[in-house]
């Protein structure tokens, strides 16, 4: 069938109990939405007035394509990018086949052409985004291969949050209060951390046998002028020369004892390392939303010479001319 005829009603599980349209749609439904997929000639399509009633957005033509295509990539989730929606529509899909078989034929091209155009669409743009946690920051300023050991100086949140990124054959745990350090570990998932982590006695003994091991350090802690200096003689005398020391207690070593350690990276880094993450993240996102479009113009384009839905006629150089083109 025709692009004309693919129909798309989207509604949020929040707008309540809709108007049962297109019984006979294939159903994605997550938690948060329900899309109904279908195959519906254009004068039988319900009116979009009748589909706001009913608490659906309408999408048909190739603006149902292109709304399909940013649902399949999950640039319609509320964390852009995730692949988990993908899984639920190809699942949904499977369902459908084999509830439906009949109105499945018609829409299957449609289907074909949307798993391969979300392939292509998610490699070269979504894959790579990244995440933007304190961990995965971290793992990402100290860098390369942790080599270990790996010494890891606090108990809170914030400690909790970076050791299953410490991917290091060997952690090395410091905190004050063992209790509490205890406590951290018991919270982690066994896998991450089953025979690595070592927790160490919370003296200052142990603390410097450490500091005198490890090929990186990262501190979860507040400053301590009583202790900081000591810290930084250890490392200066005994670090690793490829090694790094991560400072999360501190945005600025200025006027600190921290101050006189070449390489050091503190919160300042942190958050350097997050905003440009995030603005890279905001430019693949965007040129993913560009790519769906152009296929969803393609798509169009190639209806219209009589294509089969799960080929293309066209190739990215056609793209220059829908500049003038907009959805």
């Amino acid at each position: 069938m025709a692009l004309a005829d693919l129909i798309v009603l989207n509604r949020r599980v929040s707008a309540g109990t809709p108007t049962a349209l297109l019984p006979d749609a294939c159903v994605v439904s997550t938690c948060l939405r329900e899309v109904r997929i279908a195959m519906v000639p254009p004068d039988d399509q319900p009116a979009r007035s009748e589909a706001n009633a009913a608490g659906y957005e309408l999408h048909v033509d190739a603006d149902a394509y292109r709304f399909l295509l940013q649902l399949a990539c999950g640039l319609e989730s509320e964390i852009a990018g995730e692949t988990e929606i993908l899984g639920q529509i190809k699942q949904a899909w499977r369902d459908y086949e084999a509830a439906h078989v009949d109105a499945a034929k018609a829409l299957r091209p449609w289907i074909q052409r949307l798993l391969q155009d979300t392939k292509e669409v998610r490699s070269e743009y979504v894959v790579g985004l990244g995440s933007a946690t304190y961990g995965s920051l971290v793992r990402r300023l100290l860098g390369g291969t942790l080599q270990g050991p790996t010494l890891l100086l606090g108990a809170g949140q914030l400690a909790a949050t970076i050791l299953p990124f410490l991917d290091t054959g060997e952690v090395l745990v410091w905190n004050r209060s063992r209790d509490r350090a205890e406590q951290m570990l018991a919270r982690q998932r066994a896998a991450p951390t089953q025979g690595r982590v070592h927790l160490l006695e919370p003296t200052a003994e142990a603390e410097a046998g450490a500091w005198r091991r490890a090929r990186d350090v990262v501190l979860c802690i507040p400053a301590d002028a009583a202790r900081d200096a000591a810290r930084v003689q250890l490392w200066l005398r005994h670090g690793a020369p490829d090694g790094r020391v991560l400072h999360l207690g501190i945005h600025d070593p200025a006027a600190t004892a921290w101050q006189q350690l070449p390489g050091l990276a503190t919160l300042q880094d942190l958050f350097g390392l997050r905003d440009a993450q995030a603005a890279q993240r905001e430019l693949l996102l965007a040129r993913a939303r560009k790519a769906c479009v152009n296929k969803a113009q393609l798509a169009r384009m190639d209806d219209a010479d009589g294509a089969r839905a799960g080929s293309s006629n066209h190739g990215w150089e056609d793209l220059a001319v829908f500049q003038a083109f907009s959805y």
